[in-house]
């Protein structure tokens, strides 16, 4: 009986460790970048032009709290193999984060809210859509973001492309490693 209760009291021990470990957050995930990287450099839709990203549309930030402007585009190493995202400016690293987040949230992964009539900020939600068409089917389904991630870089909320979250952070960080070389230190 007693080697039956420290036996159980082993595995509550080790579940409650494996918890406290899968509960924990680290600066970085699996890609290596930082979902939130505070930086004083103040960046603006220029930082990003100079790296060749190009403007598909800018969009109104009403409604985009706190945001000073936001845009859709597209960039990419190879030029052939652009891939999309929202960039929105704030005007500190604190209101990024303290007004974006939720905004950025709501726009990305599986569970993102881009149906017309339903989000915090409707601008944009037509780009964010992803269709998909199933195997025989005649209708597609274009309720999935096509948005997997998010960063946050200093004021920059930075949105995208990818089909799950670590594919969209691989193209977050290969951006921004283009925009603010130093982000690669920064764990990115």
């Amino acid at each position: 009986m007693k080697l039956r209760s420290t036996f159980v009291l082993a595995i509550i021990a080790v579940l409650i460790a494996t918890a406290a470990a899968c509960g924990s957050s680290s600066k970085s995930n699996a890609t290596g970048i930082a979902k939130i990287t505070p930086s004083e450099t103040i960046f603006s839709f220029d930082d990003l032009t100079n790296v060749r990203f190009k403007k598909g549309k800018t969009f109104d930030v009403e409604g985009l709290t706190g945001a000073t402007s936001a845009y859709w585009g597209f960039w990419g190493i190879d030029p052939n193999d652009r891939k999309e995202y929202e960039a929105r400016f704030y005007p500190t690293h604190a209101d990024a984060v303290e007004f974006g987040t939720s905004f950025a949230e709501e726009r990305t992964g599986p569970d993102a809210i881009i149906k017309t009539g339903e989000g915090s900020w409707e601008e944009g939600a037509k780009e964010a859509r992803a269709c998909t068409r199933s195997a025989g089917g005649d209708s597609s389904n274009c309720r999935i973001s096509k948005y997997g991630d998010y960063v946050i870089y200093g004021n920059m909320v930075l949105v995208c492309q990818g089909r799950d979250s670590q594919t969209a952070l691989e193209q977050c960080a290969a951006l921004l490693k283009q925009v603010d070389p130093a982000s690669a230190s920064n764990g990115s």
